[in-house]
């Protein structure tokens, strides 16, 4: 997602000032809006916990020091960090001793956990653009200076119609009850969370026999792997490549890894269960460092549990289960919840970040 909202945002910086030039530390929908990659980072550093980042450390490590190099010769007029803070809160710092301004676009969700960050954030960078309205307040009295801009996805909504022909063509067309089991966007997430949602969904169709499961990904390798998955759990599932908004649009339900894809789903009034597998350390760190009740961001932005979430270290699958079917056994629940959801969507619906954090941007620069 980070890699999506940011080549909007390079159309938006390319729109108002027209020959700028971008370098990137990014993805191909950063590169295919004009910028160009210092390191495509999709893959190696789309890392997940505290401990997955531990791992890649040392080449982190390496890659800040050959961008500042780099930035040393090109000398920006401005930097734009977007969210990734593990990796970006260290490069500003650089970025900043350097006279370079820093502006952070989706900023760390101090409001979350780990709230003494802001202390750092306000020492290294000049200015916040926020997607969420409680986050100008938290990081006004930080003494940063701050912009809430609205969210991305209102953009990204706006750009991206539905294909009307696949939702009337494919083979869940009319089904009466179709399930999104939304596995996540990194392979190491796929490979330890997807598993679970699979033996959740086998109790889910012995008690809805006329239930359908399908599974949007993004990518060719991605459906490789919950294919295998699926296989090895024998599950009949209706794998979609880049079909997620279709799929979305035509579900009734969600199991949903914790994420972006959750707002996505609101959109369009999906009810879910949001889950995050992790290790035992890790509920131990969230334990200790998570601030706010929630993880579901539709839960954060609704200021209340809406959804059912659980974050795991083990096999919970028959509770998440139950969790769903508590759900979509009651219509006047299944309702509720979908009133909810969409309560939200509305919330982030509304397009115009891109914009507005792009004219911000260029107003904020020196003469």
């Amino acid at each position: 997602s980070g890699d999506l909202h940011a080549s909007n945002l390079i159309r938006a910086l390319a729109a108002a000032a027209p020959g700028a030039s971008f370098k990137a530390l990014g993805g191909p929908a950063m590169e295919a809006a004009g910028a160009d990659l210092i390191h495509n980072m999709l893959g190696q550093f789309a890392v997940m916990g505290v401990f997955d980042a531990l791992r890649v450390v040392p080449a982190i490590r390496q890659l800040r020091n050959r961008t500042l190099d780099i930035l040393d010769s090109w000398r920006p007029q401005a930097a734009v960090l977007v969210d990734y803070p593990g990796f970006n809160l260290n490069l500003a710092l650089h970025l900043k001793r350097r006279g370079i301004p820093v502006f952070y676009y989706i900023c760390p969700q101090v409001w979350a956990w780990a709230p003494w960050r802001i202390k750092k954030i306000a020492r290294r960078i000049d200015r916040a653009l926020v997607v969420f309205p409680f986050e100008e307040d938290l990081y006004s009295a930080a003494g940063i200076p701050v912009d809430y801009v609205g969210h991305p996805l209102g953009d990204v909504f706006a750009a991206r119609g539905l294909d009307t022909d696949f939702i009337s063509r494919c083979p869940l067309a009319g089904h009466s009850e179709i399930i999104a089991l939304l596995p996540g966007s990194r392979t190491r997430e796929i490979e330890r969370g997807f598993p679970i949602k699979l033996a959740a969904a086998r109790i889910i169709r012995a008690a809805r026999p006329h239930a359908a499961f399908a599974v949007p990904v993004t990518s060719d390798a991605h459906a490789e792997v919950v294919t295998r998955h699926a296989r090895a759990a024998g599950i009949d599932v209706h794998v979609f490549v880049s079909r997620t908004y279709e799929i979305m649009s035509m579900a009734a339900f969600a199991l949903a890894t914790s994420g972006t894809a959750t707002l996505e789903l609101a959109h369009f009034g999906v009810p879910m269960v949001v889950l995050y597998r992790t290790s035992r350390a890790g509920i131990i760190l969230k334990n200790l460092l998570l601030t706010t009740p929630h993880i579901a961001l539709v839960n954060i932005v609704a200021g209340r549990q809406i959804v059912p979430e659980l974050v795991y270290a083990k096999d919970e699958s028959a509770r998440i289960a139950s969790l769903a079917l508590d759900i979509l056994s009651d219509p006047r629940r299944m309702t509720a919840v979908r009133n909810d959801v969409r309560t939200v969507g509305a919330a982030i619906d509304s397009p115009g970040a891109s914009a507005t954090a792009a004219q911000i941007i260029l107003d904020s620069l020196p003469a």
